[in-house]
């Protein structure tokens, strides 16, 4: 059994990508990485989505029903900060925090700080379970 993630790729993630593909003299990718970054540079969006094979255990944390309900919240109600995601949960703030962490970790979000709120954006897209 296999778990594919499908995911958006971040800026500093596609400059990291763009270095490696430059030194490894990758041309069959560089050309798609400098597109996404020039469209991040010219319009602030982007869309560079990546499909990584990821361990089983962290598919069944993402799984799990307050993970899931974390995402599906995610998907659905973009700009909530920590306190709001954990009202909406019926949560407290500093476990939502933490699933958030484990998730910025993992590169399935990111964190945007505004004051002293942490807005999250999802960059998940998929996860398939592969038998």
């Amino acid at each position: 059994m296999r778990a594919v993630l499908r995911r958006k790729v971040t800026p500093e993630e596609l400059l990291e990508r763009i270095g490696l593909a430059e030194t490894l003299k990758d041309e069959e990718i560089l050309p798609d990485l400098l597109v996404a970054y020039m469209a991040y540079e010219e319009e602030g969006e982007y869309s560079y989505v990546v499909e990584e094979e990821v361990p089983l255990s962290l598919a069944r944390r993402l799984l799990s029903p307050k993970m899931s309900k974390l995402i599906d919240l995610l998907k659905s109600s973009e700009g909530l900060c920590v306190s709001e995601i954990a009202r909406a949960l019926n949560r407290s703030p500093p476990n939502v925090y933490a699933d958030l962490k484990f998730l910025a970790h993992h590169n399935l979000v990111t964190l945007e700080r505004r004051g002293r709120r942490a807005v999250p954006h999802l960059l998940m897209e998929e996860l398939r379970i592969i038998p």
